[in-house]
């Protein structure tokens, strides 16, 4: 090999085939403080933990479309992902961030807008059943979500009345 030759050198990228959400949340101070976690609590925490499903998603791929079954609620553990409709958005919820809300709220209700990996994330889904089961050991869970379900609906109001001006 000559001197203007570089050696190609193998490039190996290790991936996790399954996160450990507890051992991610106990390490990552930001998760282990977010919102939704400090409402549930401890005991809350680790049922939510024990059963969520984690997620790995590429850049651009939906999460849940509109009309999609609404059972479960989501948290960013890592990138962005956008809430809206088609090209609009009506949200963009980061790490630590939870979304999937409203449909928890009036169980057996479809997705009301699009949720789509804005980048390269990860997510974990939590269960309506788990969800169900913390609200009623602690309504500052029930409390969040509501919250920000009452101000995600404003925020979509407000875009479909702009939307509707043109």
């Amino acid at each position: 090999m000559g001197s203007d030759e570089k050696a190609a050198v193998p490039v190996v990228r290790l991936e996790l085939k399954h996160v450990n959400l507890r051992q991610l949340v106990e390490m990552d101070e930001f998760l282990g403080t977010a919102p939704l976690f400090r409402a549930a609590g401890q005991e809350g925490t680790q049922r939510l933990i024990d059963n969520a499903v984690p997620r790995r998603l590429a850049a651009g791929q939906a999460i849940f479309r509109e009309g999609d079954a609404g059972n479960s609620l989501f948290l960013v553990l890592r990138g962005e992902v956008t809430l809206g409709h088609d090209a609009a958005v009506i949200a963009s919820v980061r790490k630590g961030d939870f979304f999937g809300e409203a449909e928890v709220l009036a169980p057996r209700s479809l997705r009301g807008c699009n949720a789509t990996a804005a980048d390269a994330a990860d997510v974990a889904e939590f269960p309506l059943a788990d969800i169900a089961a913390v609200v009623q050991k602690q309504v500052a869970v029930l409390a969040l979500l509501r919250d920000a379900r009452d101000e995600r609906a404003k925020a979509n109001s407000e875009l479909d009345d702009f939307l509707n001006r043109w």
